[in-house]
């Protein structure tokens, strides 16, 4: 038996040693795990560096080509602000701006109302109901180029669907895609007409969100069906709603695809849309279609905020 001094000279000499020798028949400690904030910054961090890779740095890359002046070709050239003051001049940017606002306008108001009808309908306890959503979405699923090739067909002056269907009723056709005044709506019709299923469901969705007992009991109130349409239905599709037109406005800012398709920003600059500007303004001058995207930037970001901001008012 080992006395008392003796014990405790050789707790002072493994203490000395290192002290770290694990009694018999112990468990080895195990690794401490990464705590959930380390875990959860490693679970995002492919998806962040997608998102720095294809978005964020486009973006800054953008605004620093937005002040120089450059083909592609020669040697860059710092300009500082002339490339905006350049598209801020009146001249083909503005008129591009302004076809993208009548765009927004024309589709926005086409599309909302088209898929607030086709929601109303196809929420009904119907057996024509599932029919309604199958045949909204089929668009949708075609891809925007053929679309815009389909159309360019129908829009065809003499041999065009559009144009015999009209003929039909006696009417002379028209020249859709030639006519300055008629090629950029019959474009947005083509965005309504693809769109608008989606936007449906997502209306669809708010609908169903809706509680029956408000129109049960406005009916007990003889309240009439456009009644509980303006008290009901709209003031609880707002968030739906505001979904919508973020999507309409954000997706009628950048159209390019049935552009370029259909009628590669003419006849004229009468279809020119602003991101139709930045494509054929990058092979020339990548300072000023750099300049234009930037301000594409702000115009998308100054909406969000106000549509956020009013969003934000109507929920207090």
């Amino acid at each position: 038996m080992h006395t008392t001094t003796e014990l405790r000279a050789k707790l002072s000499t493994d203490r000395e040693g290192g002290g770290s020798r694990r009694p018999h028949g112990a468990l080895p400690r195990r690794r401490r795990k990464p705590s959930g904030t380390l875990a959860g910054w490693l679970s995002v961090a492919p998806a962040l560096l997608v998102i720095l890779g294809f978005t964020f740095y486009p973006m800054v890359r953008s605004m620093l080509l937005s002040t120089d002046r450059w083909n592609m070709l020669g040697p860059r050239q710092f300009v500082g602000t002339e490339n905006y003051a350049t598209i801020l001049a009146p001249g083909s940017f503005r008129e591009s701006l302004f076809n993208t606002l009548v765009f927004t306008l024309i589709t926005l108001a086409g599309t909302y109302v088209l898929a607030l009808a086709t929601a109303m309908a196809a929420n009904r306890e119907l057996a024509s109901a599932r029919i309604v959503r199958t045949i909204t979405v089929l668009p949708a699923v075609i891809p925007m180029v053929v679309a815009g090739l389909i159309w360019k067909w129908l829009y065809e002056p003499d041999h065009g669907l559009v144009n015999n269907l009209i003929a039909l009723v006696g009417v002379d056709g028209a020249r859709w895609l030639f006519d300055e005044d008629l090629a950029l709506p019959a474009v947005a019709l083509v965005s309504i007409w693809k769109d608008f299923g989606i936007y449906a469901l997502i209306l669809l969705g708010g609908l169903q969100r809706i509680p029956a007992e408000l129109y049960e009991a406005a009916t007990i109130d003889r309240a009439g069906p456009w009644r509980q349409f303006r008290s009901i239905t709209l003031p609880m599709l707002r968030p739906a709603g505001a979904a919508v037109f973020l999507l309409l406005v954000f997706n009628s800012f950048k159209v390019f695809d049935q552009v370029w398709v259909m009628t590669e920003g003419g006849p004229g600059t009468a279809t020119l849309t602003v991101v139709t500007f930045i494509y054929t303004k990058l092979l020339t001058d990548v300072g000023v279609a750099s300049a234009a995207s930037v301000v594409l930037f702000v115009i998308l970001l100054a909406i969000t905020l106000i549509r956020l901001r009013l969003t934000s008012r109507e929920e207090s």
